[in-house]
């Protein structure tokens, strides 16, 4: 250990398997080790490219730099090791990388990038693994576009303990895509190495479309799980959170076609369908709520697009208004 980070050595990070080539291709940073950092940052691990992983919850990364990271659920199940750790963004002072993936909750995007700006360096890239819309033109806002490209992730998971990381489900593939389209030929070179890694992501040349697929489909689960104490399969088995669920699918429709994005004319039925095969378990909106942390509104970009298109979302409004309640109440107790 020097300081906030740490470094494995070469044996310790080749031990589980992965690529035969002795070599790690890229260099990537990845900040942000819940769920969907890790389970990004185990897989290329495992696949011999040179991962750093950075949090700030020191009892993370003290065990990722103990025992690796455990990747258990659907699909692989495995232990990789990254290169190093680091527990602040300052860390990224001291790592060689190209790539640096920002795995956080999109309420922290802009903090996180201000913090990040004294260590970037030219030629660096910054890819955002998150939920949500138009983090990528936010992003641009601090750097540029050509700083900036844009993941779209199609897998969830739920930490177990401190370095176990379950996959809860993976709906390949994954997106990747560019602001600026000088990144275009990079997003296919990494759609391609982590796909070889285990985790298939295709290069789209349309990312907001994708964006707004999977955040319309968030917000027809996540703010009536949340309001209504119940789990994914809960809510879509009850008549009444049913009916709010599919009430806010078809607003949210509306606002997208509005503002130009479309999904053939049965994404109505094919989302009722998606969401009533969703899992026995409660979305992270519940689950932040309970543990009384800050809620991640992803769902949030879609209201105010109403608003400024004048397409009413009176039930998606309504029941994020009630989890703001929720949850101010929560944070006082």
């Amino acid at each position: 250990m020097e300081g906030d980070f740490f470094y494995n050595s070469p044996a310790k990070c080749e031990a589980e398997g992965g690529k035969e080539e002795s070599m790690p291709n890229h260099n990537i940073a990845v900040i942000g080790a819940g769920p969907i950092g890790s389970i990004m940052a185990a897989y290329l691990a495992r696949n011999k490219e040179n991962v750093y992983l950075i949090d700030i919850k020191k009892e993370i990364i003290s065990a990722v730099e103990e025992n690796g990271i455990t990747v258990t659920g659907v699909g692989d199940n495995f232990t990789a090791r990254v290169k190093g750790t680091g527990y602040s963004t300052a860390s990224l002072s001291q790592f060689e990388v190209d790539l640096i993936f920002v795995s956080v909750k999109s309420n922290f995007t802009d903090s996180l990038l201000k913090e990040i700006k004294p260590f970037f360096k030219p030629g660096q890239k910054i890819v955002l693994l998150q939920n949500g819309i138009d983090n990528e033109d936010r992003a641009a806002e601090q750097f540029s576009q050509d700083d900036i490209l844009r993941f779209v992730i199609n897998y969830a998971g739920m930490i177990e303990k401190p370095g176990v990381m379950k996959i809860s489900f993976f709906n390949p593939p994954n997106y990747i895509g560019v602001i600026s389209p000088k990144n275009e030929s990079l997003a296919k070179e990494i759609a391609d190495f982590i796909t070889e890694a285990g985790l298939e992501t295709h290069f789209s040349p349309d990312i907001k479309k994708h964006e707004w697929k999977k955040t319309i489909l968030n917000a027809s689960l996540m703010p009536v799980c949340a309001t209504t104490d119940t789990t994914m399969k809960e809510a879509m088995d009850g008549e009444e959170t049913r009916f709010l669920c599919e009430q806010i699918l078809q607003e949210c429709i509306q606002v997208a076609k509005k503002v130009g994005y479309t999904f053939g004319e049965d994404f109505f039925e094919k989302g009722v369908s998606y969401l009533s095969n969703a899992g026995d378990h409660k979305p992270s909106t519940s689950m932040d709520l309970e543990a009384g942390n800050p809620i991640e509104y992803v769902f949030q970009p879609i209201i105010d697009y109403g608003k400024k298109t004048g397409t009413p979302t009176p039930f998606l409004e309504s029941l994020t208004k009630v989890m703001r309640t929720l949850e101010k109440k929560k944070l006082r107790a």
